[in-house]
């Protein structure tokens, strides 16, 4: 990585350490379906870091809403000392610059946010990324609570708190985004999760397909199964992880 920073040299060391920790988890995850040129590339991802929140949005007013983004080439982000987790958000950005730059791959929306959370969320633990094993400090978990209120399934579509995975997969309909931000991304990102951990990877191999092959339903349906009956067992497994998290 190549990192331009207006942050502190040491809060520039440990973005950069972190960086190098999701890129090395990035490669090792999806090794099989990386373009074998990958290892040998001697391109420096672009990174900027700004000190902090205000001079991130004073400097890209047009991302006035967002907490970090990836765009030309470059993952902007700021550092944040005033938060558990500085740096979820350059994290999620970074497999956003990963998707474009090394895989070449641009999945459905649902997906390619979903794998960019499974990562973001994911803790560091001892100078490695613990993948699938969720950091409450970090976004979207720590919104987890408005998911699944009733835990009952159909209770829980019809309060507004579980959107259909049907609609979630097609990216058609549901309630608008822009007032259902969160919601959104934590369909994203537990049924990701889900099609990763569940049953110790039962549905992983038909997931790596999909994130290939780009994540549409009829893909879905062939690689993973049924959506209604995957939205069984994707609603049982958010509730689990709502007991786990203490939600």
């Amino acid at each position: 990585y190549s990192i331009a920073s207006s942050a502190t040299r040491e809060q520039t060391e440990e973005i950069g350490r972190i960086l190098e920790l999701v890129h090395a988890g990035y490669t090792g995850f999806f090794r099989d379906l990386l373009p074998s040129s990958t290892d040998s590339a001697p391109v420096r991802r672009q990174v900027m870091l700004y000190r902090n929140r205000e001079e991130f949005r004073r400097c890209n007013r047009s991302y006035r809403w967002a907490e970090a983004f990836y765009g030309g080439g470059c993952c902007h982000a700021y550092y944040s000392d005033r938060t558990a987790n500085p740096y979820h958000w350059m994290t999620h950005e970074a497999v956003h610059q990963l998707n474009t730059e090394v895989a070449h791959v641009a999945p459905a929306k649902w997906l390619e946010e979903g794998i960019a959370e499974y990562f973001s969320t994911s803790r560091i633990v001892e100078g490695r990324i613990n993948l699938g094993s969720p950091d409450p400090d970090t976004y979207p978990v720590w919104w987890l609570d408005i998911l699944a209120t009733a835990k009952n399934l159909e209770a829980d579509k019809t309060n507004g708190s579980v959107i259909p995975l049907r609609i979630i997969v097609s990216c058609r309909g549901g309630p608008d985004i822009d007032t259902h931000f969160n919601l959104y991304y934590l369909h994203w990102w537990t049924l990701t999760h889900f099609l990763i951990m569940h049953e110790n990877g039962k549905y992983r191999s038909g997931m790596l397909s999909l994130w290939k092959h780009g994540g549409v339903l009829t893909a879905f349906e062939e690689k993973i199964g049924p959506i209604d009956r995957i939205e069984t067992e994707w609603y049982a497994h958010v509730l689990e992880l709502k007991r786990s998290l203490g939600e």
